[in-house]
């Protein structure tokens, strides 16, 4: 609105035969003369409650509808259950609600007028034979001059419109920016609803032109476009979500280089401790030195020793130290001491994430695995120092071995046809991890069969083998990497009652990057900005 509408904003508010109370000041803030005139207790503990006193005191010119003390007895408004931080801005909704952003007097309206107060909320006037109203509320006072704005007294607390009914589907659970793509890993809904665009508006003794939060109280030097930008919407996956919160660029980029990306967008619930850029920064990783399948195996272990089976939040966690298996087959360790928690060396910086699979908790250091131990592989002579190979599976008739692919988390080859009789050897020597065969039951289960199958625990050295006698097919898996799709199958003869359906060709798909980040969350964010859009007009 400008300054030549905003004089039109409160004419005739009242007649000239109104008395201005003896107690006003012009040379004093409008929360001072508030507290002054002997019937504003109730707003000015209302405002100190919401933390708005200071805003109040700022150069202004503020135009303040102050609703008596009656009209707060009226209203039932207890400000002991305005405790927590979305109750909180739902008070601060409803005062800013009473506040015009430049200084109207009495002589300046016309009946039927609206304006937009600062909550962002419109207001109308109505004129009736000399008497004003304010949304339904009567001005009972005018023009009491303070030197920062006027105040007019009304009789009723003025309520903002509800907001509109969100749209059916998921809860929001991330503050999202549709203009950006990213979001503000950590903030609730109530800050998430507090940005607004200030222009030349006067904070603390200072002029701003920014993106205000009235939560946080921060400003923030982006577009108008951007800082309306903000919506409260349903999580996304663990990739999307690390790749939206702008500070694990470098996390995102080695998931991509180990072609992790596919398995933390799926419908698995992981935990993700996250390190930062800095943390990446700090352990000197260096990304375009991981082009060897070594290499990248090595990689991948590190970030699966971030990533932890299942969904666990900061609230889960007991006092004292927690173990529990990362996903490259190592343990790790949750110390929590009071509100400190500390994985595997590594501070938690900020917990609680939400992801749609799963939850991520920011981190301030790389983990890296503890290191394997060294295996004999060779059988020294007495006599000389000449190395022999020792046959693992001498005496056994393998019909087909299979191995752990080189990526790590992989059989090869993964499906495999047998005679009845026939015996599979799993051999391995010195994986990048640990692996191992353990039956399920059926096609990519995650449900282990009782007494079935297995080579035991996990481990980078096996050699396992196990003599089908009968047509069936056999499925098994990866304990530890059952989550990222570490299976395996063996039909036997004409594969018995279950014989496979899976597509045995081995042609692998190319692992998505994040080029669809913006426009999934843009989707997303279009349909909340649509309902908001809606809201405005």
């Amino acid at each position: 609105m400008n300054r030549a509408s905003a004089l039109t904003l409160v004419a005739c508010l009242l007649m000239s035969f109104m008395v201005v109370p003896a107690s006003a000041d012009a040379t004093e803030d409008i929360p001072t003369n508030a507290t002054n005139s002997g019937v504003h207790d109730s707003l000015v503990a209302a405002l100190a409650h919401a933390g708005l006193v200071s805003a109040l005191q700022a150069d202004g010119p503020f135009t303040v509808f102050a609703p008596t003390d009656d009209a707060f007895a009226a209203a039932g408004i207890d400000l002991s259950t305005f405790d927590t931080d979305a109750e909180n801005a739902t008070l601060s909704d409803i005062l800013l609600y009473h506040v015009y952003n430049g200084s109207v007097d009495a002589a300046s309206v016309t009946d039927g007028m609206t304006a937009t107060m600062l909550n962002g909320d419109d207001t109308s006037f109505s004129v009736d034979n000399g008497s004003v109203s304010i949304n339904g509320a009567n001005v009972t006072q005018a023009d009491v001059t303070a030197s920062n704005g006027i105040i007019h007294f009304i009789d009723q607390v003025l309520m903002p419109p509800a907001d509109p009914a969100p749209p059916a589907g998921p809860p929001g659970e991330i503050c999202y920016n549709v203009v950006t793509h990213t979001i503000v890993a950590g903030a609730d809904e109530a800050t998430c609803g507090a940005y607004m665009y200030l222009v030349d508006y006067e904070i603390n003794g200072q002029n701003v032109t920014g993106c205000y939060n009235s939560i946080t109280h921060a400003v923030a030097n982006v577009s108008e476009a951007v800082c309306n930008g903000y919506m409260w919407v349903p999580p996304v996956d663990l990739a999307l979500t690390a790749q939206a919160t702008t500070i694990h660029t470098s996390l995102v980029a080695a998931l991509t280089t180990a072609d992790l990306v596919t398995t933390l967008k799926g419908n698995e619930t992981y935990t993700v401790f996250a390190p930062t850029d800095e943390a990446f920064a700090a352990a000197g990783i260096d990304l375009s030195t991981y082009d060897t399948p070594e290499e990248i195996a090595a990689l991948a272990d590190i970030l699966l020793y971030h990533v932890v089976a299942g969904e666990t939040l900061s609230t889960d966690l007991a006092e004292g130290t927690t173990t529990v298996g990362a996903a490259n087959g190592d343990s790790l360790d949750i110390v929590v001491t009071g509100s400190s928690v500390v994985v595997g060396g590594a501070n938690v910086t900020l917990a609680d994430v939400p992801a749609s699979n799963g939850v991520i908790h920011v981190i301030d250091a790389v983990l890296l695995p503890p290191a394997d131990e060294a295996t004999n592989e060779t059988d020294e002579t007495n006599d000389t120092n000449d190395t022999t190979t020792i046959d693992p599976f001498e005496g056994i008739d393998c019909a087909v071995t299979v191995g752990a692919a080189e990526v790590g988390y992989a059989f090869t080859p993964s499906v495999v046809n047998i005679a009845v009789g026939e015996t599979v050897c799993w051999h391995w020597e010195d994986s990048s991890m640990p692996h191992n065969v353990k039956e399920v039951d059926g096609f990519k289960s995650s449900t282990y069969v009782t007494n079935g199958v297995t080579s035991g625990t996990a481990a980078t050295t096996v050699a396992f083998s196990h003599t089908f006698t009968e047509d069936t097919t056999f499925y098994y898996a990866c304990e530890p990497h059952v989550g990222f799709d570490m299976f395996g199958e063996v039909v036997v003869g004409d594969g018995g009652t279950t014989a496979s359906n899976t597509d045995t060709d081995d042609t692998s798909e190319d692992t998505p990057g994040f080029l669809v980040v913006s426009t999934v969350l843009a989707i997303v964010g279009a349909l909340a900005l649509m309902g908001r859009t809606g809201r405005n007009d």
